[in-house]
């Protein structure tokens, strides 16, 4: 009796631990980026400070690398509730709130520094509240570097982008500033670009240096272009319906968390840079800079007019005059 007594305490010891050990929280995170990326990066950090503040009770699972389709399909994922939190660019966000479409409008960053002034300010909040509105719960913008063009020729002058078909990702303003500079956009899945540029259904495509680097880009487009035409930042979203029906003090874990995963983050881009482009050349990947910057200028002049009345004359110019 008493060895059958001591097994059923073992038994419901066992019960019990396995009990406590179940998160009570169980939540996926998708990203295109691959896991070599400072973008996952962080958000390993996002994810492992979620299960640590709350001692097992948040459990994030992260699929990185496209696991889980493109970001057109995340976001479609993230409003009607079938995936929990996703990395994001803001770009294509834009379709779903309209004024986030600035921050993609050509050369309206003079710098990082700028964003981060911007975007961690007032300006930052409303489009926020936008996205809010728009049934999205947005928790921080992370860095993307500036986009700069990738093509099997260099780029030196708007004339030389003439007749290039250039993938883009689904964003109208993208699209419209490639187009403005004599190129001809191509909206695609980032999966499908290695292929695309290898077989020339598209010329170039434009990125920042890590994201050359994540994918090999360089074997299949060896110049690299600093055309530096677009800086967009990403955006780490969530499920607005999950997020709201949370404990107050689960809310405040998750943004908390969001900020220090996006402060990691974006130190960790500033030490990347670098490191990357010199890894890329000693791949092959030759750089240049443009001639004028002010014929890019010129030549996207009409893309901040075409969205004046989309986004607000006075948000550019909140952006333009931040200092």
């Amino acid at each position: 009796m008493k060895k059958k007594l001591i097994a059923l305490a073992a038994l419901l010891l066992i019960t019990a631990s396995f009990a406590i050990a179940a998160p009570k929280y169980n939540w996926k995170l998708a990203s295109v980026l691959p896991d070599s990326h400072p973008v996952h990066q962080a958000l390993v950090f996002f994810a492992d400070e979620l299960a640590r503040k709350s001692n097992g009770d948040i459990k994030v699972t992260l699929f990185p690398a496209g696991q889980l389709g493109q970001e057109a399909d995340y976001i479609q994922a993230i409003k009607i509730g079938s995936l929990e939190f996703s990395k994001v660019s803001s770009g294509p966000l834009g379709q779903y709130a309209p004024t986030l479409q600035v921050v993609s409008l050509p050369l309206i960053w003079r710098d990082l520094d700028h964003q981060h002034k911007v975007l961690q300010g007032q300006v930052g909040k409303r489009l926020m509240n936008d996205l809010d509105k728009a049934g999205f719960k947005g928790l921080v913008f992370m860095d993307a570097g500036f986009r700069s063009i990738t093509a099997k020729k260099p780029i030196y002058t708007p004339a030389d982008l003439k007749g290039l078909k250039i993938r883009v990702m689904q964003s109208k303003p993208l699209i419209d500033t490639i187009n403005a500079l004599g190129a001809t956009a191509v909206p695609m899945g980032q999966s499908e670009v290695y292929s695309a540029l290898q077989t020339n259904v598209i010329d170039g495509w434009e990125n920042n240096e890590p994201t050359v680097l994540s994918f090999n880009m360089q074997e299949v487009a060896k110049y690299f272009s600093y055309t530096r035409h677009s800086s967009i930042p990403d955006i780490l979203i969530m499920n607005k319906k999950l997020f709201d029906g949370l404990p107050k003090n689960i809310q405040t874990m998750i943004e908390e968390t969001a900020f220090e995963a996006m402060q990691k983050h974006n130190q960790l881009w500033g030490e990347m840079i670098d490191k990357t482009v010199a890894e890329l050349k000693a791949k092959g990947m030759i750089f240049n800079e443009v001639k004028d910057i002010t014929e890019f200028q010129k030549a996207c002049a009409g893309v901040w007019k075409e969205f004046e009345p989309i986004v607000g004359k006075d948000l550019i110019d909140a952006i333009v005059n931040t200092k």
